[in-house]
């Protein structure tokens, strides 16, 4: 049996309520919002996948553990902890999601991107060659007039700093209360 699934960063509790806030003090829209609970930075989409490539996959990941801390250090060296700063409101016109991202991907997410996708080829997991853009959706079913809208909410934004310790690979499904991320498997970065 198949399964959608992803990988994504994990955001802590604290940030997630903070970001909550944020939205709901300074970006209260008619949409739909997405619940604190499933903000995410997705890593890699991974689509519907079956439970081989999923056990392949997380034991790649598992062996490579040390490359991917290694990847990390001198960040961790010099931060003492992986941080992002959401500063930009962002739109997705075909899948009508609102979205927060950084000015600039940092240099080690985008690192940890690559390796992610380096794992799921060798697990046979066909991802779609697009640019990687980092984000954290807001809202679903989000309808736009852009630029017009778009700019009035970018005066609005605020800097919103998040901490990440970990990542996941999630599985999602669809429940009468409306989407949930399971989180399968994670692995902590520090």
């Amino acid at each position: 049996m198949k399964k959608r699934m992803f990988i994504a960063l994990d955001i802590t509790e604290t940030d997630k309520a903070k970001l909550a806030s944020w939205r709901d003090q300074h970006l209260s829209l008619a949409f739909k919002a997405i619940d604190e609970q499933n903000f995410h930075i997705t890593l890699v989409f991974l689509g519907l996948i079956d439970n081989r490539q999923q056990a392949h996959l997380t034991q790649l990941i598992n062996q490579q553990q040390a490359d991917i801390r290694a990847l990390l250090t001198p960040v961790l060296q010099q931060n003492q902890k992986l941080s992002m700063k959401l500063s930009q409101i962002g739109y997705f016109k075909a899948a009508k999601v609102l979205h927060i991202m950084p000015s600039t991907c940092p240099e080690w997410l985008m690192r940890l991107n690559k390796a992610i996708i380096l794992s799921c080829n060798e697990s046979a997991i066909a991802i779609e060659n697009r640019p990687y853009q980092a984000h954290l959706s807001l809202y679903r079913k989000a309808k736009f007039n852009l630029p017009e809208t778009l700019t009035t909410l970018q005066e609005s934004t605020l800097q919103q700093d998040i901490c990440i310790n970990s990542f996941s690979l999630y599985h999602s499904y669809s429940t009468d209360l409306g989407v949930v991320y399971q989180a399968v498997k994670t692995w902590k970065i520090n």
